[in-house]
């Protein structure tokens, strides 16, 4: 599914539990809800106690919110049967409520809000057609609520769930009037957050058809009403209306993101983040993408900080940790930092183990839960029978088993590919260590013969002390020696062939690569390739440093350089 798409569907659900609110019910407020993100287990105690308390023959309001409370738990961790299960008994209480309901609902026939959550969760399941038949469902009750405020913010959340199962068709041109229409409804009503909402949905349809023109008309509206209330109200501290606002900038520099285009990516990614100041939850993701901009950008300083700092924080996914770890396995891949490398894929092989296990570990948590059920189940029953005892810790047995299995086989994997990855890393120190000792015997052969030519030419000036008649001739002689010295091809010969020990496909790659060059412009390259200086190669070659730098912006022209190009890293890189 479409990022994008999907990014406001979780949010969307978010915002209808938000709408459906239970404020006048403090005691299931502070037991339940308090917990039922961060320990949904420690919600499922408190929702249960409040059933074992209630009278069930004679339900009341507060023991159907229980009912729809824990369904919603349920769902959240996937356990849709078990939570279709405790949806339905909040219908059945419902119906036998007579003076628990609140003013608005007492013409109704189901709690629509109720009926909101099952329709979530035929969603959840791709079951849409389920999914529909709920929300019209919801669509007739909400209907029949007498307070205009309550039915609007109802039927709008009614008309956004079904332009996201219009969405889920690719039926774009439905999803987009839909939200059109409960963005007019919402201006009516004055629910600022739910406006901003409305504009944040109707930039993200025109982004999934590629229609910037139209997102940036909604962004500019989004804008608008954004100054005129942080102006006039205090929506903005007290809400979810920041957070809405910050929604557009985040679609955008994803849009932007996934074009490549990652400097305007990043300016919306940036105000996004600033805007999610008070939702610390959310500024992973966001710093998980800036973080990939910058590696875009080849910023790899401002890449590895902001992968650094992301992979700080608690509230990271495991796939949000994988995607920082791969940035910073890129950014040291590309700087050639070695030991921070070897550091982030032991790193990146551990979270692949995690990974591996992560669904043992899913059903695990599920069979815990539904244990946890059972449990409550049997109390509320009154039965004190532990039944089925034994088939639990066989269960329990059997998935711990199978959990170690894996951890010992991911344990053995990834040692045996640290073992792997260290003897493939020692093999190339060791192949550097070897390429370097060739080099310095080149080296100081190619000395030692320029050595054994220079005592000759020693001995020649002695002789010419003693023998003061032919000084002349003698000269004449050491200028011959030294001409001998300097541009003897044997030197060159037997050091060329040194050459090609430690370079074996130099010369060939050079002719192949810019066609026939002189001895002199090889000569030149091998130098180079051995970082020998210009004064250097003047000494060695028996020339002035001038003619060298001409042979150098010679060699550069039939290289085909360019004025941005240097001529040492080309060579040095073949």
């Amino acid at each position: 599914m479409n990022y994008l798409l999907s990014f406001l569907i979780a949010t969307n659900l978010l915002f209808t539990e938000k709408d459906f609110s239970i404020k006048d019910h403090k005691s299931l407020n502070d037991s339940i809800i308090k917990y039922i993100e961060t320990n949904p287990n420690k919600s499922l105690d408190y929702g249960f106690e409040i059933l074992k308390l209630a009278d069930l023959s004679n339900p009341n309001r507060e023991l159907v919110s229980t009912y729809n409370l824990i369904g919603q738990i349920l769902t959240n961790k996937k356990l849709y049967a078990e939570a279709l299960s405790y949806f339905s008994e909040a219908l059945k209480a419902f119906k036998l409520v007579e003076n628990g309901r609140f003013d608005h609902e007492k013409k109704i026939n189901q709690p629509p809000w109720v009926l909101i959550n099952i329709s979530n969760l035929y969603y959840a399941i791709g079951e849409i057609e389920d999914a529909k038949l709920k929300v019209n469902e919801a669509k007739t009750n909400f209907l029949l609520y007498e307070d205009q405020r309550k039915r609007e913010i109802g039927l709008n959340t009614v008309l956004g769930n079904l332009g996201l199962f219009s969405a889920y068709e690719k039926d774009y041109l439905t999803t987009k009037n839909l939200y059109l229409n409960v963005l007019n409804s919402r201006k009516k009503i004055e629910d600022f957050d739910g406006e901003m909402y409305s504009y944040a949905q109707l930039v993200n349809i025109s982004l999934v058809t590629d229609d910037i023109f139209q997102a940036n008309e909604y962004y500019n509206k989004a804008s608008i009403l954004y100054d005129s209330v942080k102006k006039t109200s205090d929506v903005v501290k007290s809400s979810y209306f920041q957070r809405n606002y910050s929604y557009i900038f985040l679609l955008f520099g994803q849009k932007y993101f996934l074009k490549n285009e990652f400097d305007n990516a990043l300016d919306y990614l940036n105000e996004s983040k600033d805007l999610m100041s008070q939702f610390p939850d959310e500024l992973p993701l966001i710093d998980s993408m800036i973080s990939k901009c910058f590696l875009g950008l080849k910023d790899y300083k401002k890449a590895e900080i902001t992968a650094i700092k992301n992979l700080s924080r608690e509230s990271l996914s495991t796939d949000q940790k994988k995607d920082n770890y791969t940035v910073l396995e890129s950014v040291y891949t590309l700087t050639g930092d070695m030991d921070n490398l070897i550091r982030v894929k032991d790193s990146l092989i551990k979270m692949n183990g995690v990974i591996n296990t992560s669904n043992i570990r899913s059903a695990f948590s599920k069979l815990e839960t539904q244990i946890l059920l059972s449990e409550k189940q049997s109390e509320l029953n009154e039965s004190k029978i532990r039944y089925n005892t034994y088939l639990y810790i066989l269960i329990i047995g059997s998935v711990v088993l199978v959990f170690s299995l894996v951890t010992i086989r991911v344990n053995y994997n990834y040692q045996k590919e640290r073992n792997i990855r260290l003897e493939i890393e020692q093999n190339i120190t060791q192949s550097i260590l070897e390429k370097k000792q060739l080099e310095l015997v080149s080296k100081t052969n190619f000395i030692a013969q320029r050595n054994e030519y220079l005592d000759s030419l020693k001995q020649t000036i002695k002789k010419i002390k003693k023998d003061k008649k032919s000084t002349a001739d003698m000269s004449h002689g050491i200028e011959k020696d030294i001409d001998k010295i300097i541009g003897s091809e044997k030197i060159f010969k037997n050091f060329e062939s040194q050459f090609t020990e430690v370079y074996p496909d130099f010369f060939k790659t050079l002719v192949n690569r810019y066609g026939k060059l002189s001895q002199t412009d090889l000569r030149l390259c091998a130098y180079i390739k051995m970082n020998q200086t210009s004064n250097q190669i003047a000494q060695i070659t028996g020339v002035s440093i001038r003619t060298v730098e001409t042979q150098r912006y010679r060699l550069g022209k039939k290289l085909n350089l360019g004025k941005s190009d240097d001529l040492n890293s080309t060579i040095i890189s073949i």
